[in-house]
């Protein structure tokens, strides 16, 4: 009850990290890109542990730094639009600029649907040069480090980037890295999961895509890129439009050395309204809104590993480093399967998602999850704190050391999560 009482008054005093204010955006515009969002650099201090407690293991999920967009369809879409358009003398001189840069961009992402950018390759060893200044005296240790990653090559050069940095920091770290088939079934989302439509699904996708559309209506967009934009949708759907160039603008900030912007087409209210779209469609799409249909539990495996694999090490009395990388797709279901307080606070009313729940919290490129355990020489008690994009987060379990947690009472709330589930799905060693 002690535990249970603290937890409580600490739920009260905790800041609320999840919401977002418009002044917020409007102060850190490049937050309006979501999930292309750059990687935050942490601003804040780990608490120190409880006196006598060492780290030993990490065990962590990332997902991919910063790439290009995954398909060129919105490239084609808008080359043959504008095209058309110029053919036609229906460009403003602003619109031919647009075209120009559009081309420019097209051109560099020509056959790179989905790589990794030179930028993704920093924020990976950056992140890596971090854990590794945080935790010295573990990481300077003659250690084992296990990396798994999906088989995209974003996310194989994401893992390859993150363990050279690591072994260039110390020769002695025993690196392995595997990207195959057979770690799948956690590193990405199980389908193997079936999860059940809900009764509110249906109105749910409704009220997203009319929100979509109204947030993306592209009336700015065609104004001011075209000389007679009633001719122009004739044969241009105005919220295809704008959610084209949205993307293209958003994916500019995975690529610094273009030197090219397209915010200009949006504007502070045209970008935070293309931000909300695209928060509020994340939300919904896994499982994370009120009424959804919980996809999240396609994570399970990925949560079940989490657990065998730090109770196999803390068994084993050794030290340890564990890797894995993926996805956006994955991570943030992952983290309201957790429970991370930034989270779960999401709401089914979508124009005020955005002040409760914000995808550059939990997956800008790059993002991850960390959990660092301790020990205490003569002490069974294993302690755990939870890092969000490498700042310290809550849980919804009782603790006495917040941010630290008991292992073994972290354990007990999630194997009971998983077992309240009810899912099932094969490994490896089922299928063999």
């Amino acid at each position: 009850m002690k535990r249970f009482c603290l937890l409580c008054l600490l739920a009260l005093s905790l800041p609320a990290w999840a919401q977002t204010s418009r002044e917020e955006l409007l102060t850190h515009l490049e937050l309006t890109a979501g999930n292309y969002a750059n990687y935050p650099v942490p601003t804040t201090l780990p608490t120190p542990a409880p006196e006598g407690y060492e780290p030993f293991y990490i065990s962590h999920y990332g997902r991919h730094g910063a790439r290009y967009m995954t398909s060129d369809r919105s490239y084609k879409r808008l080359l043959s639009q504008l095209d058309t358009a110029g053919s036609l003398d229906l460009l403003t001189d602003y619109g031919k600029d647009v075209f120009r840069r559009i081309r420019v961009a097209a051109a560099d992402a020509k056959d790179r649907a989905g790589e990794l950018t030179l930028l993704g390759a920093r924020q990976h060893r950056a992140i890596a040069r971090r854990m590794f200044d945080r935790h010295p005296a573990l990481l300077r240790q003659p250690l084992k480090v296990v990396a798994n990653s999906s088989d995209s090559r974003r996310v194989m050069l994401s893992m390859a980037n993150f363990c050279l940095e690591l072994k260039a920091l110390n020769p002695s770290l025993e690196i392995s890295m595997d990207a195959s088939q057979h770690d799948l079934y956690y590193i990405k989302s199980n389908k193997d999961i079936v999860i059940p439509e809900t009764p509110s699904d249906g109105v749910l996708y409704g009220k997203l895509k009319q929100f979509k559309q109204k947030m993306l209506s592209g009336d700015r967009q065609m104004a001011l890129v075209f000389q007679d934009p009633e001719r122009a949708v004739g044969f241009i759907d105005k919220y295809t439009f704008a959610d084209d160039l949205y993307n293209v603008a958003a994916d500019m900030k995975c690529l610094p050395e273009l030197e090219l912007s397209f915010d200009d087409l949006f504007g502070e209210e045209g970008l935070i309204d293309g931000f909300r779209a695209y928060n509020a469609s994340w939300c919904l799409w896994e499982g994370l809104m009120p009424g959804a249909a919980p996809g999240y539990y396609q994570n399970i495996p990925l949560l079940q590993n989490f657990l065998d694999e730090a109770d196999a090490m803390i068994a084993s009395g050794g030290s340890g480093l564990r890797l894995r990388f993926g996805h956006d797709s994955i991570l943030l279901p992952f983290t309201y399967l957790l429970g991370i307080r930034e989270a779960v606070n999401a709401t089914d009313d979508m124009e005020d998602l955005h002040h409760h729940f914000a995808l550059f919290r939990l997956i800008p490129m790059a993002g991850n999850v960390q959990l660092v355990f301790y020990r205490k020489a003569g002490s069974d008690d294993i302690l755990v704190k939870f890092l969000m994009n490498e700042n310290e987060t809550s849980v919804p379990v009782a603790t006495d050391c917040y941010p630290y947690y008991h292992w073994s009472d972290v354990s007990r709330y999630y194997r009971d999560l998983i077992e309240a589930a009810h899912v099932t799905y094969k490994t490896p060693a089922d299928e063999n």
